[in-house]
């Protein structure tokens, strides 16, 4: 498969379709808010206090004070969360409004991860990515940073492709997990199976089986499931990292494992409660999955690659051939020589050149025998190299086996077209100076 067919059949995301999928969970979230439990004292001593239970004192302390100011009057503390959410995702419908509905609902996610939150419980102990760590106010706030407006940096249209880094941040999150499944209370197999058969206790009659199955299904003793998590979670944080099919591998293992924690850790947000706030995590690592797949590749070597795509077109544009030579064995044609050789300088500069049947260029522009041809209309100068080997075929032209590797590797494309417009600016200054020599 060549680099461009690979490319076709990448997976094409924009930022516009997360940003809405993004306003709809926040829209989700706000809807929950006014549910009849959620409009009593029950917000706060229920929701927000349980994300103060065992954690530090600078955790613990905000959330004690935001939960005696709620219960002064929990309706209207309730409601005006649920209209402010709502107004993020309304917001992140429209295009006009995206950009300051964006910012803002960082703002809120990070406050409600702090003060309603926790911080995901990740100082408590026992905190996993079965159990929702790091908490899906932190996540909202990563996924509105990675499709957040912005322009490019010669002030053209605004970038479509998500931020690069959201690779990165899903390593930060799998790699993380798996520090979290290794620390005390997520680190045996009993402590997995006693966070399943306390998940399902507070389960509807047609959920419950499914946790209580699962339950069953952890060895009472030893750490072997938990080794088999450590495992998969690198995998999925490291598999991103590496290349193009690893990466769709590793994103497609996340997929299921957030799936599978939303069943079994984390009770689809236990939705049927009446207090939910949120679906919890499951859901927005998916999405943030999406942006991964269409996010621009980060490693050097793909890098390298879009770089030699993108140098290839701009020269395309300036007038150069954005096309690979291809070599044809042949004549060189003759050379026409603007002006002699000085006295110690430098060869002639060629700036003209009849193209033969055994060029090498593209659609015939530049020859084989190393000259420098000018265009009047246009001043567009291009280089070729000399020389010819015994076989007819010319030593400075891609043959084409190395013509397919080239296309296979952006290295290879890097490397050629800073080769040509560093060749091209040498014959430049050579010209310029004899120029001013004769001035």
């Amino acid at each position: 498969m060549t680099a461009r067919a690979a490319d076709s059949a990448w997976p094409r995301v924009t930022r516009r379709p997360v940003q809405v999928a993004l306003g709809l969970l926040w829209i989700l979230d706000g809807l929950l808010q006014f549910q009849p439990a959620m409009l009593t004292r029950r917000f706060a001593t229920r929701v927000i206090a349980a994300g103060g239970a065992g954690q530090p004192a600078f955790v613990s302390g905000p959330i004690s004070e935001v939960v005696r100011i709620i219960l002064h009057q929990p309706a209207i503390a309730d409601l005006s969360f649920g209209l402010i959410q709502l107004a993020i995702g309304l917001g992140m419908l429209c295009r006009r409004t995206v950009r300051w509905a964006l910012a803002a609902s960082v703002a809120w996610a990070l406050s409600v991860w702090y003060l309603g939150e926790g911080l995901g419980g990740l100082l408590g102990g026992g905190a996993s990515l079965l159990t929702g760590a790091p908490g899906a106010a932190l996540l909202y706030a990563v996924l509105a940073l990675i499709v957040f407006p912005r322009h490019d940096q010669d002030g053209g249209p605004p970038a479509q492709q998500p931020a690069r880094w959201a690779a990165l941040a899903w390593a930060v999150l799998w790699l993380g997990g798996a520090v979290l499944q290794l620390l005390p209370g997520s680190d045996t197999n009993a402590s997995i199976g006693m966070s399943l058969a306390m998940n399902a206790s507070g389960a509807p009659g047609w959920f419950a089986p499914i946790g209580n199955h699962l339950a069953a299904l952890v060895p009472e003793y030893g750490v072997s499931l938990v080794i088999d998590l450590v495992v998969l979670q690198a995998f999925a944080g490291l598999g991103v990292l590496m290349a193009r099919r690893m990466r769709l591998a590793a994103v497609i293992l996340g997929i299921g494992l957030a799936v599978l924690y939303w069943l079994a850790g984390q009770d689809m947000g236990q939705f049927w409660s009446g207090m939910a706030t949120d679906p919890n995590t499951a859901p927005l690592i998916v999405l943030l999955a999406v942006t991964v797949l269409g996010a621009p590749p980060w490693s050097r070597r793909t890098i390298r690659a879009a770089a030699g795509d993108a140098a290839a077109e701009s020269a395309g544009q300036l007038g150069r051939p954005a096309a690979v030579p291809a070599c044809r064995a042949g004549p060189a044609g003759p050379v026409r020589q603007l002006s002699p050789v000085q006295d110690g300088g430098s060869p002639p500069v060629d700036l003209q050149r009849q193209d033969a049947p055994g060029d090498c260029g593209t659609g015939g522009d530049a020859g084989d025998g190393g000259g420098l041809r000018a265009h009047p209309a246009h001043g567009e100068r291009q280089h070729g190299r000399p020389g010819a080997g015994h076989d007819g075929r010319h030593a400075g032209c891609p043959q084409p086996a190395d013509q397919a590797g080239r296309l296979g590797d952006g290295t290879a494309a890097v490397t050629l077209v800073q080769e040509i417009l560093g060749r091209v600016h040498q014959q430049l200054r050579l010209a310029g100076q004899r120029g001013d020599e004769q001035r």
